[in-house]
């Protein structure tokens, strides 16, 4: 039959291009960012040194971290909701009002409990033992998530090379702009100054992705609806409260070396295993590239009911990664003797934390967008089951492996991890995509 799932099962070779030639575009925006993120690792390096590249380190991850916490899984849901009504201006601005105003208030409760710490003595407990790290989280926190918030909103509105150009680029800008300052003795260099830089970024982006969203409410015609449109999106029991978790859980996951580090090792060896994270990023920003893209696309064939659909973009997110990861990750090991000395790193010492975490990433290429889909098609809480399991099992091996091998064994750690990750998310979003068959 010339109509056969198996014929539908498989994108055209017009329709692939044209997603690799989207990816590439985006691969090209976010490549800028990273560009951006690596010359602020030698700048802070070269003016704080190995301990003001950790410490900016430990602010990111914090301030993503609970981010994440006070976001209550509204990004996800603008995310796929937004998909399902991008012609309906009202429906978006309704629906980003609501969620400000949930992730203002959490942000304010997460301020309250810190003063709260900070006043009983146990803010020490935390490691936060400096008042500008402190204090650049707090404010952070409820920045980075209003960030997520609309720029997910903007990849749902097909606005996505935009959305990850703005969140990806702005405040590394912002914090280079700051190091040139005090590279001519204008600013001197303190810890305070960094981080202050850093919000300023946060608050800058949010700016730009706001005026964004204002023009293109005023030039949105409600009238042309799509197919698409006013469709419900999958939903199941307590799915607000998994989107929730699973974005808590994905943001622990991909910050859990720096949760853990600093209670294992040195400063300065946070600052040689961020080297090698910054570096091998480009892996896992490829997936969240890719997510901005077909995200939507899942979310709306998901509502549709089209598991042939699933199954062939699950595909092409699989071989998007792999063409690209494969090259990038050769190049990265080749130059990884020169990357040292740049970063300032004695020789030998980035190699074998690069090849542990090419290893884990190999795995996250190969697997592609199978959490993303999970959570656009009614299934959030398999992906929550399975982020638990990872996170357990990464968090168990990490804590011998970081006491025996320093930043070495906590590299093999989060690369076994982010294998069993994938691996099982791939066989369940594989299983959960039949069901849709089936129902």
């Amino acid at each position: 039959m010339p109509d056969s799932a198996a014929n539908r099962s498989a994108p055209s070779a017009p329709k692939l291009s044209a997603a690799v030639w989207k990816a590439g575009a985006l691969a090209i925006s976010r490549g800028t960012g990273m560009a951006a993120q690596m010359a602020v690792q030698i700048a802070v390096g070269a003016l704080a040194g190995p301990a003001g590249i950790g410490t900016l380190q430990l602010h990111m991850a914090w301030g993503s971290l609970l981010g994440e916490l006070v976001g209550a899984g509204e990004p996800t849901r603008a995310l796929r909701d937004h998909s399902l009504n991008g012609n309906s201006g009202s429906a978006v601005r309704a629906g980003l009002l609501k969620a400000s105003k949930t992730i203002l208030f959490y942000g304010a409760l997460l301020g309250a409990f810190v003063i709260l710490l900070v006043v009983s003595g146990l803010a020490a407990v935390l490691e936060l033992r400096t008042g500008p790290l402190l204090i650049s989280i707090v404010i952070s926190a409820p920045l980075f998530a209003l960030t997520r918030l609309f720029a997910e909103t903007l990849k749902a509105l097909d606005k996505a090379m935009w959305a990850i150009t703005v969140e990806n680029t702005v405040m590394p800008v912002v914090i280079l702009g700051l190091c040139a300052l005090i590279a001519l003795d204008i600013v001197p260099v303190s810890q305070g100054a960094i981080l202050s830089s850093a919000v300023a970024g946060l608050l800058l982006g949010l700016t730009m992705m706001t005026i964004s969203l204002r023009r293109r409410w005023e030039t949105t015609n409600e009238s042309q609806a799509t197919e698409t449109d006013g469709k419900a999106a999958i939903s199941v029991r307590g799915e607000s409260m998994h989107f929730w978790l699973n974005g808590l859980l994905n943001i622990a996951f991909l910050q859990l070396p720096f949760l853990i580090m600093p209670w294992l090792v040195s400063v300065e060896e946070v600052g040689r295993y961020a080297v090698a994270h910054k570096l091998l990023n480009v892996i896992t920003t490829l997936l969240i590239l890719l997510s901005a893209v077909y995200g939507p696309k899942f979310a709306r064939a998901a509502a549709a009911m089209n598991p042939q659909e699933l199954r062939a973009l699950l595909a092409t997110t699989q071989r998007i990664s792999l063409a690209i990861f494969v090259p990038a990750a050769v190049i990265m090991l080749a130059l990884s003797e020169p990357l040292a000395k740049i970063f300032s790193l004695s020789p030998g010492s980035l190699l074998p934390l690069l090849a542990l975490l090419c290893g884990g990433q190999l795995i996250n290429a190969a697997t592609g967008l199978s959490g993303v889909l999970l959570n656009m098609s009614g299934a959030a809480h398999l992906e929550f089951r399975l982020l638990i399991a990872s996170c357990t099992a990464t968090v168990v091996l990490a804590i011998p492996l970081g006491l025996y091998a320093g930043a070495s064994g906590i590299a093999a750690a989060i690369a076994a991890g982010i294998a069993l990750r994938n691996i099982s998310s791939y066989l369940a979003v594989r299983k959960h995509i039949n069901s849709l068959g089936t129902d």
